[in-house]
């Protein structure tokens, strides 16, 4: 059971299907990235959790559609998970 905060269950309210990635890394930590067309934005769920399930991070940010796929917001949500999970710092400015 995972420690979903509130970025997750926000995503969660907008009933819209999304492609979706799992991993469980070999450090145990759990990654799950999901990505959907929003109107004009590819929106992308990034969450890291412990292998205890405690959250490490949970982001949402929104590329513009003229400029990304789904598949391709999945691909870079995928690769800044497993980056976190590895323990790389990364830069990125939501890491909470």
């Amino acid at each position: 059971m995972f420690a979903r905060g509130d970025v997750y269950n926000e995503w969660t309210q907008l009933p819209a299907s999304d492609e979706n990635y799992t991993e469980a890394a070999e450090n145990g930590c759990q990654l799950e990235v999901r990505a959907r067309i929003n109107g004009d934005v590819v929106d992308v769920l990034v969450c890291v959790y412990a292998a205890d399930g405690e959250r490490v991070v949970e982001h949402r940010e929104s590329l513009p559609v003229s400029q990304w796929t789904v598949e391709q917001g999945l691909e870079r949500g995928r690769d800044y998970a497993e980056r976190i999970a590895a323990g790389e710092s990364v830069g990125l400015p939501y890491a909470d």
